[in-house]
């Protein structure tokens, strides 16, 4: 299977040239009112190759983020300064979608502009939050009321709409690692009682008004959905992910999406019961060993579309390869990136990882 990791794929209305998908990652270099940069742009153009990018989570209002540098998507200058790196993607054959995620009792009043933290219950996901080296007392979140659900799934349409404006392929709502979306799925942090919590048709409910949403401003076949059954973040715990999480899938709202994706950590006896709701449009992110080969990784991603998945996600690799595609196409040794230089900074660990033809001085052939 690992020869049709290079085959076209397609989710719903999205073509991707092959089927090996950047995973989205927070890198907080936008600038410091979030607005998107021209680094922003050589980093997406220079990845390109893949088969699809999912850009690094993208707050649809101010009260959702959680860290400083990260972008947004929310005025007509956000807009601009995304359709430079859509357009950068675009002219080399790529396609990108952003991920739209509010962070929920993530957030943090020192990066969000002092407002109050919002999230399904008043559950405090942490002690301390460390924001640009410093450790900071996490606030306790206040308790959404039915109107400030309104209004928030009303922001995640909005961005969508500005996300077509600015030349994205499609929408990814985030659903997954603890964030507001997750912590209205999850039982340790959906301590509602009203129609947002409790039952499990209740639980879900928020999610399935925010795709619901985002799907009427720029149509379900432009719209996936990212989940983490089981994952454990933000003190977040999911004893009713079996019942949840096909109760989701199976809503006809989330089976009409383009795609769904799955996260790595996620409990593989869900995924699996998943795949019953849903037949197609997976996107797996398995995890790698960085210690891997390029034909490993190559064999084992092979075996990810043999298990079901349609195409596969990958995050640290693409840091430091930024022509991971074609490395794994022909074989090429692959680069370990810096973990030191993941978050925040200027252009090195971020723009300045070099191609494997510039390395060669042609086409890579190994």
């Amino acid at each position: 299977m690992s020869a049709e990791l290079f085959s076209p794929v397609r989710f719903g209305d999205i073509d991707a040239a092959n089927r090996i998908v950047m995973s989205p990652m927070g890198r907080r270099r936008a600038d410091a009112d979030g607005t998107p940069n021209d680094l922003m742009r050589t980093y997406y153009e220079q990845r390109s190759s893949a088969g699809l990018i999912v850009t690094g989570s993208v707050h649809p209002s101010l009260r959702g983020k959680g860290q400083p540098g990260s972008p947004h998507l929310i005025t007509a200058r956000d807009v601009a300064a995304w359709a430079k790196i859509t357009g950068a993607v675009h002219e080399r054959g790529g396609r990108i979608v952003v991920q739209l995620m509010h962070a929920g009792l993530a957030a943090h009043p020192s990066v969000n502009g002092g407002r109050t933290c919002l999230a399904p219950s008043a559950v405090v996901p942490r002690d301390t939050a460390v924001l640009d080296g410093r450790t900071v007392e996490q606030p306790v979140p206040r308790a959404m009321t039915t109107g400030e659900i309104d209004g928030t799934v009303e922001e995640f349409a909005r961005a969508a709409a500005l996300a077509v404006r600015a030349g994205f392929d499609g929408v990814e709502v985030h659903g997954g690692n603890g964030y507001l979306v997750h912590q209205f799925l999850a039982s340790g942090t959906n301590l509602r009682d009203d129609e947002y919590g409790g039952g499990t048709d209740h639980r879900i409910r928020f999610a399935v008004r925010v795709v619901e949403a985002v799907s009427a401003a720029i149509g379900p076949t432009r719209t996936g959905l990212r989940i983490s059954p089981g994952f454990s973040a933000n003190r977040l715990t999911e004893a009713t992910a079996a019942e949840v999480y096909p109760a989701l899938l199976g809503h006809p709202s989330v089976r009409r999406l383009a795609y769904v994706h799955t996260i790595t950590g996620s409990d593989p006896g869900v995924l699996g019961l998943l795949r019953t709701h849903r037949p197609g449009g997976w996107i797996h992110n398995m995890g790698t060993d960085l210690s891997w080969s390029a034909g490993e990784l190559r064999d084992r991603l092979g075996g990810q579309l043999a298990a079901g998945a349609d195409a596969v996600a990958l995050g640290r690799l693409f840091v430091s390869n930024p022509d991971l595609a074609e490395r794994l196409e022909h074989g090429a040794p692959l680069t370990a990136p810096d973990p030191s230089r993941f978050y925040g900074g200027g252009s090195a660990g971020y723009t300045d990882y070099v191609p494997w033809s510039a390395r060669t001085g042609g086409p890579i052939h190994v």
